[in-house]
């Protein structure tokens, strides 16, 4: 056995041999090797990035989704916060304690300290603040205290889990739902899903939120729109009492 063992063995060697010795045969062998260098390689980096969680999206509840929305819910935190609208990019970046939030917006360059309490919007002018309207899109969605509302009405489509720690959890919701939830309708229209997409991190609180409404933003406006926000959590519990300003 041994021996046949050896011949199958010395047999391969002398083909291996016997190609290396023409132009062509190299080249084979040079296309086999990084073949399974590659193979390998990709293989490894597959396992290393992430491993994704397979779900039964016709029922949400055979996965776990033991996120937490209390930091946000309680509504002390920093954060930021990008709208996207139809390639109109503007940009919020501050502080919310106690239903009060002060910060500073930035489009096209230009730079506006503004103050949000109790709905009312002010932004400053060169001394003081004035009454605008509202700053922020879709702000009855992405509010605090409506995300559970939309979450719980919403499909979940993929969880993520990264080695990090860190986990992304991928929701669908249709417009429908979206427009009953809000104006209390029953409207029913073929559309593409909106995405709401949470993040979280290793103590699995939420610190990214990113919504896209294009599909709701369409049906609202009725011509076609691209909606997408983005909005970063940190420093929560952390936010000392903020003043309302004098207008």
């Amino acid at each position: 056995m041994k021996e046949e063992k050896k011949k199958k063995e010395n047999k391969y060697i002398k083909f291996i041999k016997d190609l290396y010795k023409s132009k062509r045969g190299r080249a084979v062998l040079f296309f086999v090797f990084y073949f399974i260098f590659f193979f390998i390689l990709i293989s490894l980096i597959r396992t290393n990035y992430n491993s994704n969680t397979d779900i039964d999206t016709s029922n949400d509840n055979k996965v776990n989704t033991e996120y937490k929305l209390d930091g946000i819910e309680t509504g002390n935190y920093h954060f930021t916060r990008e709208e996207n609208i139809n390639g109109i990019i503007t940009n919020f970046t501050g502080d919310k304690s106690d239903n009060k939030t002060e910060g500073v917006m930035t489009s096209n360059n230009t730079f506006t300290n503004y103050f949000i309490y109790d709905n009312i919007n002010l932004i400053k002018t060169t001394d003081k603040y004035e009454v605008t309207s509202e700053l922020y899109h879709f702000n009855n969605i992405t509010d605090d205290s409506n995300i559970s509302k939309f979450l719980e009405k919403a499909t979940l489509i993929s969880k993520t889990e990264y080695e990090t720690g860190n986990i992304s959890y991928n929701y669908e919701i249709t417009t429908n739902t979206i427009d009953s939830l809000l104006n209390n309708t029953n409207i029913d229209i073929a559309d593409i899903p909106n995405k709401i997409t949470l993040e979280t991190n290793e103590e699995d609180e939420v610190v990214k939120i990113t919504y896209d409404l294009s599909s709701y933003a369409t049906y609202i406006n009725k011509t076609p729109s691209t909606t997408t926000i983005t909005i970063n959590y940190s420093n929560f519990g952390e936010i000392k009492d903020i003043e309302i300003p004098e207008s």
